[in-house]
């Protein structure tokens, strides 16, 4: 058999007209070009300088502050169209590799699924995945952001009842029309790192391991996006025009687990989301582009449920008696029984450089508005800061301050008394 291949070479002119112009390395395996096996790699380089929280520590020691190098996300994965129908996929990855991680840490498994197309309007997978429902960025594409993190609000079980986003279960997607469904079922993960209930405030629990649905539709309004894969784009960088507004939910029985006059008392895990998202071109000459997203969450865990999150934390340890509620290092509520809005916006400008493209730069803002149940005050987080495309997503530059709420349990309910910020400096390649 014949076998035809391309692979995008290094050494490749780059072409003005488009931002993200790696073609994918890719083999086929017939003459149809229906048949084919591909690969694809990235990683993200952070260079950081973080005020810690309160109590934060570091090898035993009370650090105020901390600089750090560290490998975000790694991710090498191998794809294929075995025929017409039927499509494979395997990633293997690892995330936070800082200078506090476990030497013996090594990639693992990060998904691994086969999908079957019955047509456009119905395909039916299974295996582990990252399928997941409520929001746009429930599943997003970490190699394709905006932002230079992504949005955990839009994560709720991060690592709680999922592994990295990912589950084990089985899902149907599809296209109708304007109309991009998906739905999931799913096998909770254990929680590894239980936390005991306490009155009147939930936690995750390992007594109940129903099945975890989930679901998210979107109408699209201009260009349709490509559902080949599970996750959805931060930004297209000026490629494509879009308009969706979308709704899902995520629901368990019996997940979390509160105590009533001491009594056990569980909870179901019901949460639900509705959101827009908006990527035009606004002068296709020049490049300038403009992204847009706007999403509401309606989140119910249980009484005061919440929980802080700390991306690649830079500290190892916790003094008791200094620290605040928001834990150590970069930590603050990000989750929790409540009501929240998360809005970003992004504005391209032109090509830079008359003869050679150096590229573009791109400002962003993200904000996030919680009215938690469990805290005295609402909680506000913002990300300002600016991607520099030296070649779409390919490789990029990003730079981004983040600025948190501080809070402390002095009373009743936790309430705000300080802000910390956190800057980072990124590099991205990717291969695809």
């Amino acid at each position: 058999m014949t076998h035809f291949w391309t692979v995008n070479s290094i050494a490749q002119q780059p072409d003005t007209n488009v931002q993200d112009n790696n073609k994918p390395l890719q083999w086929y395996l017939n003459e149809q070009k229906t048949r084919w096996i591909g690969f694809h790699t990235y990683a993200q380089f952070w260079a950081r300088a973080n005020d810690n929280n309160p109590g934060s520590i570091v090898s035993e020691k009370a650090q105020q502050t901390t600089t750090d190098l560290s490998i975000r996300r790694f991710r090498i994965g191998i794809k294929s169209q075995v025929s017409e129908k039927l499509f494979i996929y395997t990633q293997f990855g690892t995330n936070n590799l800082n200078y506090l991680t476990n030497r013996k840490t090594s990639i693992k498994l990060l998904d691994a699924y086969v999908e079957y197309s019955f047509s456009e309007k119905f395909n039916i997978g299974a295996g582990k995945s990252i399928w997941n429902g409520l929001s746009r960025f429930s599943s997003p594409s970490t190699s394709k952001l905006m932002i230079i993190d992504v949005p955990f609000l839009a994560l709720p079980t991060l690592n709680t009842t999922d592994d990295l986003l990912r589950n084990l279960g089985v899902f149907v997607k599809g296209k109708l029309h304007k109309i991009d469904y998906r739905f999931i079922m799913s096998k909770p993960f254990p929680i590894q790192s239980e936390i005991d209930p306490g009155e009147g405030i939930a936690e995750f629990a390992n007594t109940h391991t129903d099945m975890q649905y989930a679901g998210y539709i979107k109408y699209e309004f201009l260009q349709p996006e490509n559902n080949k894969y599970a996750t959805h784009s931060g930004t297209y960088v000026g490629e494509k025009n879009i308009l969706s507004i979308g709704t899902g939910f995520k629901y368990q029985s019996d997940a979390l687990c509160s105590l009533d006059q001491g009594i056990e008392k569980f909870h179901d895990l019901s949460l639900f989301a509705a959101d827009a998202f908006l990527d035009v071109p606004i002068n296709k000459n020049k490049g300038t582009a403009l992204s847009a997203y706007l999403g509401f969450f309606e989140y119910d865990f249980g009484p005061n449920y919440i929980r802080s999150i700390g991306a690649n934390n830079p500290t190892d340890g916790l003094d008791p008696v200094s620290a605040s509620f928001n834990g150590k290092g970069n930590s603050y509520p990000v989750i929790g029984t409540g009501t929240s809005i998360l809005y970003q916006i992004g504005y391209l400008f032109p090509k830079m450089g008359k003869n050679l493209n150096t590229g573009q730069l791109q400002p962003y803002l993200r904000m996030q508005y919680s009215d938690f149940e469990r805290l005295e005050n609402p909680l506000t987080a913002f990300d300002l800061g600016i991607n520099w495309f030296l070649k779409g997503h390919s490789s990029k530059i990003s730079f981004n301050a983040q600025n948190r709420p501080i809070y402390f349990d002095r009373g009743k309910r936790p309430k705000t008394e300080d802000r910390k910020w956190m800057f980072i400096l990124q590099y991205q390649f990717k291969l695809k």
